[in-house]
């Protein structure tokens, strides 16, 4: 275990070892040092295969955990969302990364596993399955039940309020956002934008999700990385993804934007994120165990075939716990053991990236997809429609 409070960290093993009534966990090793303090930071990641970080705002804390896993050549995945920094990791970081051998994977958790795991699977069961790419992906937030988290927040906020302006709208604006400074020429993707929408091939009407903004650029990031290995994984001729609220109808899918609006302005006014912050949980609070063990959450994922007489593909994934704690920390926990226990398997499969500042899909591929179906999370394709395919 590792952090910056040693007494912390004693008393969570002690709880730990007492609920899983097991006296090795007593004995785990604690390791100790400030994310402001690149040296101690680096005589950590040197005694480690791999770091899984989950403190953040990660724009504040996170640039030296990256930097010494690097060095140090230790392999490294958290569970950040800002992407505007994930975009500087990759600039300052992939290359060297590269030659190495070192994997730095960012966005493991609710952003952006199930949305870059589960265009995977659709896109490895067109492939394998169907002989065929994808022209549309879409990935459908259905119902849950989720816990607010102060971390979260703070590192929303921090995004909003320290990120030049003009960096946002590229943001906002380019689903290549990242996937660019992999070499990956802008296509014809765009954002989902604020309005509702209906989405023919996914039959539902839908309403904007705030975090599409970065698992989309994820998303975009997995296909111009896995398309450029010893074995490329086209996702597509010009693979496009949408990722939305979905709604029971035109009415439900108005009122997500609406209110999506409302969280945009909140966050990004001044005034009002101030007198938001009083009823908010700060940064360290979140969902008790209770609201963690009863929460949920689910995706409808819908592929539709780039063949002349298109396919609809069908599936699903999801948890029967809160997305943002508890399934999260099992997404990151399962990322960091594929790259400590499943080397040679990742290295076996010549379609995935063997090093750089990567995304979970494009360093985990098929090997992660099943590490988390054993886990207990659903990822499923459900059926096929059209020509050759079960109604």
């Amino acid at each position: 275990m590792a952090g910056r409070d040693a007494k912390k960290l004693e008393q969570v093993r002690s709880e730990l070892a007492a609920r899983v009534n097991n006296p090795a966990v007593a004995t785990v090793p604690i390791l100790t040092a400030d994310a402001n303090d690149a040296p101690a930071v680096g005589r950590v990641l040197a005694q480690t295969q791999v770091v899984l970080s989950t403190a953040g705002p990660f724009a504040r804390y996170g640039d030296n955990v990256v930097a010494q896993a690097v060095a140090q050549g230790t392999h490294y995945a958290d569970i950040t969302g800002e992407i505007p920094w994930v975009k500087r990791s990759v600039q300052k970081h992939h290359a060297a990364a590269k030659e190495k051998g070192v994997k730095i994977l960012h966005c493991c958790g609710y952003d952006s596993i199930p949305s870059d795991m589960g265009t995977f699977m659709m896109v490895e069961y067109c492939r394998d399955k169907l002989g065929s790419g994808v022209s549309q992906a879409y990935s459908l937030i259905g119902p849950g039940r989720a816990g607010v988290s102060g971390g979260t927040l703070e590192s929303g906020v921090n995004l909003i309020s320290t990120e030049a302006a003009s960096e946002l709208a590229a943001l906002n604006s380019n689903q290549y956002y990242l996937a660019e400074l992999y070499g990956m020429p802008p296509g014809p993707d765009r954002p989902a934008g604020l309005l509702p929408r209906w989405l023919p091939a996914a039959r539902t009407w839908a309403g904007p999700f705030i975090m599409e903004g970065c698992n989309a650029k994820i998303v975009q990031a997995s296909h111009a990385l896995l398309r450029d290995t010893a074995a490329p994984l086209e996702y597509g001729k010009d693979f496009k993804f949408t990722e939305m609220i979905a709604a029971s109808g035109a009415l439900g899918a108005s009122l997500v934007s609406a209110g999506t609006v409302v969280v945009g302005a909140v966050l990004g006014l001044a005034p009002l994120r101030a007198v938001a912050r009083r009823f908010l949980p700060a940064p360290g609070q979140g969902p008790s165990e209770d609201v963690q063990r009863n929460g949920f959450w689910s995706h409808d994922l819908v592929a539709v075939t780039d063949e002349a007489k298109p396919r609809v593909v069908r599936g699903k994934c999801g948890d029967r716990r809160d997305p943002g704690y508890w399934s999260t920390s099992r997404m990151l926990l399962e990322t960091g053991l594929a790259l400590s226990v499943d080397g040679p398997k990742l290295a076996a499969d010549p379609r995935l990236a063997t090093g750089g500042v990567l995304t979970a899909a494009a360093a985990g591929g098929h090997v992660l997809l099943e590490r988390l179906r054993g886990a207990g999370f659903t990822f499923e394709v459900s059926g096929v429609e059209g020509e050759g395919g079960a109604k």
